[in-house]
């Protein structure tokens, strides 16, 4: 390969599955909701720590439990696996769960939305009580 070439690395998306809170706060082990993230991926493993740009060895060990990852990746991994499953798991080591924060601009679009259903909604029932007094 020529010097000014880059090999580009495959990357398929992981899958979207459903795992209940339940199954994942009754992991015993960091290893295990590790483990459950990935595999709830449907990603192989070689295709998980390349994108994290980690060594085979060391993911190795974080499944095993052996080790831990490292906490500015947490974020990259749940990207990458497509799941929240093992920082849900972290969460509840300490009584916590997590909530997706929204943005001001997305807490205006659904107060919005919520006023055009309601609006729509009071629409509807005056047309129905027009269109019956009409008859």
């Amino acid at each position: 390969m020529q010097k000014d070439q880059f090999e580009l690395a495959l990357a398929r998306p992981a899958q979207k599955a459903a795992v209940t809170i339940e199954t994942i706060r009754t992991q015993r082990t960091s290893a295990a909701a590790f483990s459950l993230a990935c595999n709830v991926s449907g990603l192989e493993d070689k295709e998980i720590y390349l994108a994290l740009d980690i060594d085979a060895g060391y993911f190795s060990n974080i499944k095993k439990g052996k080790a831990t990852l490292q906490g500015d990746l947490v974020a990259k991994f749940c990207d990458v696996v497509g799941n929240t499953i093992y920082l849900e798991w972290l969460a509840f080591q300490i009584g916590c769960t997590l909530m997706m924060i929204k943005s001001e601009a997305e807490r205006r679009a659904e107060a919005e939305r919520e006023l055009r259903v309601k609006a729509e909604e009071e629409n509807r029932l005056l047309r129905s009580l027009l269109i019956g007094k009409s008859a």
